[in-house]
């Protein structure tokens, strides 16, 4: 922890008081509710009371559990840390990112952690299946009373445009030339538009306040996709949070539910999250806020239903959601269409029905817009060849993705290529032999 400016605990002064402990001892019975490995020193307590540095997890939390359990009343996180601010600890959220309060306040906290150039990012952050699919029930439902607004900031409509344009900007050169290259502007637009939120005034023009936490939102959620794309699972999960809690404040729940749906194809492909089943997830979003989408919106959704029910072995359930997508999704063409067959072939690889996959992988390579996807899904169908033994066709295929991917900045892809590239040569005459994978790859 930094050695900051002095600002004083006063709360948790006031209870070491009441209770007539000394630093000392807070330490003591801290450490007899840790795991081992993980104790603190005797004069930790004295940093937290008299400099108003926060512990790290899971030593905050362990603090206001001994305190709750000494006092015989609740002490909560936000009572004991909340008023230190986010620039001395690790938090500014509690542990318990999805199970905070769904307000606009927790929602601006969140995009202003999430916004922090130099964060610290903590293993703590990852997801917990259970707690992510428990948050449906909140982001789902109507949007919270907006509180604040009433800065001196003036924010007006042609700012909001301007963040809008700035956010499409950003996905387009994201998808062209990957995450590594848009993360640090896409952040630092994220906590320009953090601050709009924190300071502006709009109390008395609630779609506008709204509408600016709708475009924070996306901002978050680009912000998570292109850290994923650099491997970097803590700290996008932990945008992804902030982009939930945001969707809800500006009461959009299509948004929030574009949100899920990547992070379970994320979790399909790259795996993250502590037992987070992806399907079970993507079901009960459809089910909370499904009827408020569109039909391509629905078809979009119901194809990465396909994909990771697919990823989990349920061959009925994902055939049924792929054909359920597609006939949603009728005649129309372009990116969508691309999209939408992108997500299926990859279901039907993940079933190992090569037949079936590889015409829709590749009507998908040729209506792709984005550099970026059109490399994945040349890796996907090479690595199909690959499979059925076709090593001219898989490399043909590879080879096309490798030129489109130089210079990419884009995790997700180069190890798409090292992966194919080791299964290759593990095939190769003369190599040892070894097992087939049944469609992680790529």
């Amino acid at each position: 922890m930094a050695d900051l400016a002095r600002k004083r605990n006063e709360e948790l002064a006031r209870i070491l008081h009441q209770l007539s402990w000394s630093p000392e001892r807070l330490a003591r019975e801290v450490n007899l509710v840790l795991p081992a490995g993980l104790s603190i020193s005797q004069t930790a307590p004295y940093k937290w009371r008299d400099r108003g540095m926060v512990p790290r997890a899971p030593h905050d939390l362990a603090v206001c559990e001994v305190l709750s359990r000494a006092v015989g009343i609740a002490v909560t996180y936000e009572q004991l840390w909340g008023p230190m601010g986010s620039n001395r600890g690790a938090k500014v959220l509690s542990a318990r990112l999805l199970t905070d309060p769904w307000t606009a306040d927790t929602a601006q906290l969140a995009l202003r952690e999430a916004g922090a150039q130099a964060a610290p990012v903590r293993l703590t952050d990852l997801f917990r299946g259970e707690e992510l699919a428990a948050a449906v029930e909140h982001w789902s439902t109507a949007a919270p009373p907006l509180t604040g607004g009433e800065g001196a900031l003036r924010v007006s409509a042609g700012q909001l445009a301007d963040l809008r344009l700035g956010y499409h900007g950003k996905r387009r050169l994201a998808q062209a030339c990957g995450g590594g290259l848009v993360l640090e502007p896409a952040r630092a637009e994220l906590a320009m538009a953090g601050k709009l939120l924190e300071l502006g005034g709009y109390a008395e023009d609630e779609g506008l306040g709204r509408a600016l936490y709708g475009v924070a939102g996306r901002l978050a959620r680009l912000v998570g996709w292109a850290a994923a794309d650099l491997g970097q699972e803590a700290a996008a999960q932990r945008s992804y949070v902030a982009a939930l809690r945001a969707a809800h404040a500006a009461g959009q729940p299509r948004l929030a539910m574009s949100v899920v749906g990547g992070l379970a194809v994320q979790v399909a492909y790259q795996g993250a999250g502590r037992g987070l089943d992806p399907a079970a997830l993507l079901e009960r979003a459809l089910a909370a806020v499904g009827k408020q989408l569109t039909p391509p919106q629905q078809a979009r959704q119901l194809g990465r239903l396909a994909l990771v029910r697919a990823r989990g072995g349920q061959r009925a359930g994902a055939e049924a959601a792929a054909e359920q997508a597609l006939a949603l999704l009728g005649s129309q063409g372009g990116p969508r269409r691309a999209e939408l067959l992108g997500l299926v072939g990859g279901a039907y690889l993940f079933l190992d029905e090569h037949e079936l996959a590889r015409p829709m992988l590749t009507e998908a390579v040729a209506g792709a817009g984005a550099v970026r996807a059109r490399a994945l899904l040349l890796l996907r169908l090479a690595d199909s060849w690959r499979r059925t033994g076709e090593p001219a066709r898989a490399s043909e295929a590879a080879d096309q993705a490798r030129r489109l991917a130089a210079g990419m900045q884009s995790q997700v892809v180069a190890r798409a290529l090292r992966e194919f590239d080791a299964a290759r040569a593990a095939k190769a005459p003369g190599a040892k032999a070894s097992g087939e994978g049944s469609g992680k790859k790529c």
